[in-house]
């Protein structure tokens, strides 16, 4: 029997019920599109267009794909989290961009992980500036480039606790950060610009508002 960690988290991504990750993945039906699973449009579209684009993006596909851990990329209101008491509770700070939480038990092991990307947040800002449709993609694509392939996918690799790479903290170079440089590699195949720090600066919503 799987152990179940201190909460539970449960995505709601329309494969059955409301489905608890934290527990076990293997009644877990990937779709053909691979281990990266959504049911939202906008981010199914992106992760399709960042895969025809980028051959490292490609290749981590192929190699998360023969571990069998799925990263569940879903947005907030997709997502609960269950106290050891049974209590549903919200469990996504909406005024957040993203987020990534590795599923794994009381030993460690990460059996999944869960994406948390703020569509709506992004999209509404976008139209709030009358910005133009590729503009919005391409900050879904970079945003995706970080917390997938930034952060997701070495938890996937590695099946455990040890596969965190870091954000930059405090400090130090965010240039230096094992987050920030997988997800250049992602940029750079796809021509989306390189990130040098550890703000939101290089989307091109943030671009927009200071204009």
């Amino acid at each position: 029997m799987a152990r179940w960690t201190s909460c539970v988290v449960a995505a709601a991504i329309g494969l059955g019920a409301v489905m608890p990750v934290g527990v076990r993945t293997e009644g877990l039906e990937k779709p053909e599109s691979g281990p990266f699973i959504t049911r939202h449009p906008e981010l199914r579209a992106a992760l399709e267009r960042i895969a025809r684009g980028s051959a490292s993006w490609r290749a981590a596909l192929a190699a998360v794909t023969a571990t069998g851990r799925p990263a569940l990329v879903v947005t907030p209101d997709e997502v609960v989290v269950a106290d050891p008491a049974g209590e549903a509770r919200a469990a996504f700070d909406r005024s957040e961009v993203a987020a990534v939480s590795p599923v794994a038990d009381g030993a460690g092991r990460v059996g999944a992980v869960l994406v948390v990307v703020n569509v709506d947040q992004i999209q509404a800002a976008h139209e709030r500036l009358s910005s133009l449709p590729g503009e919005f993609h391409a900050d879904l694509e970079r945003v995706l480039a970080h917390e997938v392939y930034g952060h997701a996918v070495p938890y996937l690799l590695a099946g455990d606790l040890s596969g965190r790479c870091a954000d930059p903290t405090p400090g130090t170079s965010a240039a230096d950060a094992c987050a920030i440089q997988r997800e250049n590699v992602i940029r750079a195949e796809l021509r989306l610009g390189r990130r040098t720090d550890g703000t939101l600066s290089s989307l091109s919503l943030a671009r927009l508002l200071r204009h």
